[in-house]
């Protein structure tokens, strides 16, 4: 089988391990080699994460330029993703870039222009998109087979160690509950609902060990026959198991929750069972690694065993969405 050959820009994203640990073990992928230009974050990175570097060649930016890949896999800490994902569609190469994109909506807009006017296959590392229940749920929907959908519950969030808040914090972004997490769900209400009319985001700051960081959000989403609801928050006890996607149609309801270790699908149908009681069954549906599926479409889409298929449009407007909720002005 042809092997395309990647090269990997950065690894101080948080993401970075099990997504390139991920990309190694992807039929049709080739590692040339690493690019990361702080020896702190690498050396960091390389203890936090044993094995996962050990056999990939660290080179300068030119030397992995030079090494006859076709794509990169950008996973930088999250505010040089977007400086970073430029210069690689600058030559011409494919992006897998992690997220979210940044605060400048005008330097994402150049990226994707680039990206597009190359017709390059660009990803971004929004992993519940191939998550396989999400998949069950958008295709059901698309479908038809709930009818109109009219409202959305989405929930991603956990308690985080005093570590992770802080680091947060250091991006200097506003909201940055949202900015990390809320992009996620923002996605996958837009998918099956479009853009929003009004978008109207409630923020919390817990003081949750002493730190001062909005830490707990809730997102509204307004459409002509529906409210769509976005919850992120830092601060809750499992909710890891809490997370849901949650999607209410005329003829039935399906939902995600947890998103995953362990997925669990649910639906009911409209006409089954009585109002006032749970009428739910539970949906067997295989679960596969959180990056397995995203990385083998990135190479399968490269290669061209499926349609190249990268709605630059959608990727822009997720981001000012994003941007909207954690109190930007994108307007």
């Amino acid at each position: 089988m042809k092997k395309t050959r990647i090269g990997i820009f950065g690894i101080g994203h948080n993401h970075a391990a099990a997504a390139i640990d991920t990309l190694r073990k992807t039929e049709g992928a080739e590692i040339a080699g690493l690019y990361e230009p702080s020896d702190e974050t690498y050396a960091r990175r390389v203890k936090e994460n044993p094995g996962v570097y050990d056999d990939i060649p660290r080179f300068s930016l030119d030397e992995l330029f030079a090494a006859g890949i076709e794509a990169a896999m950008v996973e930088s800490s999250v505010p040089d993703l977007v400086a970073t994902a430029t210069i690689c569609a600058e030559r011409g190469l494919h992006v897998h870039m992690d997220k979210p994109a940044g605060t400048d909506l005008d330097a994402y807009k150049k990226f994707l222009d680039i990206a597009k006017d190359k017709k390059l296959v660009f990803q971004t590392g929004y992993m519940y998109r191939y998550n396989a229940g999400i998949r069950y749920v958008l295709n059901k929907a698309k479908r038809g087979e709930l009818g109109r959908i009219y409202n959305i519950a989405a929930t991603m969030s956990t308690k985080h160690p005093e570590w992770f808040k802080r680091q947060l914090s250091g991006y200097g972004v506003r909201c940055p509950s949202t900015f990390i997490f809320g992009g996620h769900l923002i996605d996958l209400v837009m998918k099956l609902k479009g853009n929003t009319e009004e978008l109207t985001a409630f923020n919390a700051v817990s003081g949750d060990g002493g730190i001062e960081l909005t830490d707990t959000s809730v997102i509204v989403m307004s459409y002509p026959d529906g409210i769509a609801t976005v919850k992120t928050s830092s601060v809750e006890v499992n909710g890891w198991g809490m997370r849901e996607f949650t999607v209410y149609g005329e003829k039935g309801t399906v939902s995600v929750s947890p998103i995953e270790c362990p997925m669990i699908v649910r639906e009911a149908a409209a006409g089954e069972g009585n109002p006032w009681k749970d009428c739910h069954r539970v949906i067997d549906i295989p679960e596969e690694g959180r990056y397995d599926v995203m990385m083998r479409e990135f190479i399968d889409m490269i290669q061209g065993a499926i349609p190249y298929d990268v709605d630059f449009e959608h990727e822009y407007n997720l981001q000012k969405y994003t941007l909207k909720a954690c109190g930007y002005d994108v307007d």
